[in-house]
């Protein structure tokens, strides 16, 4: 199997790092320059959680582009959302007349993306549960798998009736599988991509607003209150798309203990709240924006989703207009 990692950041490479070591050729192709240099020379280095040890793992190709890679069985595209079009434009070389392109971007929306590329035989959906965070170039921490869920990655192709490329799914799954991340090819892919949709739509624009650990506001009563408020809107619009959907699950999952600062080995600082700590765009519109769009078509009134969706908004439009004291 012959495969290109489309983005291969953070959680790019923790996938494609796994799928080497299940026996296939990856690629790796990010706009970070350096990231990709460190990779080419010296690997990519993994810091696991369930690892004593880094784990070097040298993959095929690392470059700004794919110009050099050619026609791939499967690419795994992981750039945001927003870059879809562009990053596909880009790298047009890698798509054959046989290539699967798979979405295992965060929110929702960008299988809809690549779909304006791709038939529906040739565009697959995904979603990962696992964490990666990106340290140094070339360098990442995190863990192939949650400790909650059995596989790191769920996907399956968009269309499910008598898929024509559902050889390289089950390929794909076993790779990544072989390589130490647990991966599965499951019809019901959709239902947990919406699963994994309300934990970020609950913790994400909060953080990018507030620039704090989940833990944090998790642990503020007022925290809890909105994001409470945020998964029962996201459950009701789910519902309503026919996806069975346990609201009080997911507003249990905070408000059940304050947290001692003290006691936390690691605080989980999501990718959204790093984008506003960088000053980089966000993926809102595919995360609490997709709620919003999906509840104005269902007839479902979203409006603490919306209004974090304006506010990470404003945010990401004046990130260089803060306050500044001046020298009288």
């Amino acid at each position: 199997m012959k495969a290109a990692i489309l983005g291969a950041g953070a959680m790019g490479s923790i996938v494609g790092a796994h799928l080497k070591r299940g026996g296939a050729e990856v690629y790796f192709i990010d706009v970070y320059e350096e990231h990709m240099k460190a990779v080419a020379e010296k690997g990519i280095t993994m810091e696991l959680e369930s690892e004593k040890e880094p784990i070097t793992v040298f993959v095929d190709g690392a470059d700004v582009n794919g110009d050099k890679v050619g026609v791939c069985d499967v690419v795994i595209v992981l750039v945001k959302c927003y870059d879809t079009e562009k990053a596909v434009e880009m790298n047009r070389s890698l798509f054959g007349k046989d290539t699967v392109a798979i979405s295992l971007q965060n929110g929702v929306g960008g299988p809809d993306l690549l779909l304006k590329h791709f038939d529906a035989d040739h565009v697959g959906m995904g979603v990962l549960q696992a964490s990666a965070n990106l340290i140094a170039p070339g360098r990442i921490f995190g863990s192939p798998r949650f400790g909650y869920s059995p596989h790191g990655v769920y996907f399956s192709p968009a269309k499910l009736d008598n898929p024509p490329y559902i050889k390289v799914y089950e390929e794909l799954a076993e790779r990544l599988t072989a390589g130490g991340m647990p991966a599965e090819c499951n019809d019901k892919t959709e239902e947990f991509i919406w699963n994994k949709l309300v934990t970020n739509v609950m913790f994400n624009g909060i953080a990018a607003l507030l620039q704090l650990a989940n833990e944090d506001t998790s642990g503020h009563e007022d925290g809890v209150a909105l994001m409470r408020e945020l998964a029962r809107e996201t459950c009701e619009v789910a519902k309503a798309r026919g996806l069975d959907m346990d609201t009080e699950r997911y507003q249990g999952m905070v408000g059940r203990r304050s947290i001692n600062r003290d006691e936390v080995k690691n605080f989980h600082y999501v990718s959204m709240c790093l984008d506003s700590y960088h000053k980089r765009k966000t993926e809102i519109d595919f995360i609490n924006g997709a709620i919003v769009k999906e509840g104005q078509k269902h007839g479902i009134p979203t409006p603490y989703n919306e209004t974090i969706c304006r506010l990470v908004r404003i945010m990401q439009d004046t990130y260089y207009y803060k306050y500044e004291p001046r020298e009288v």
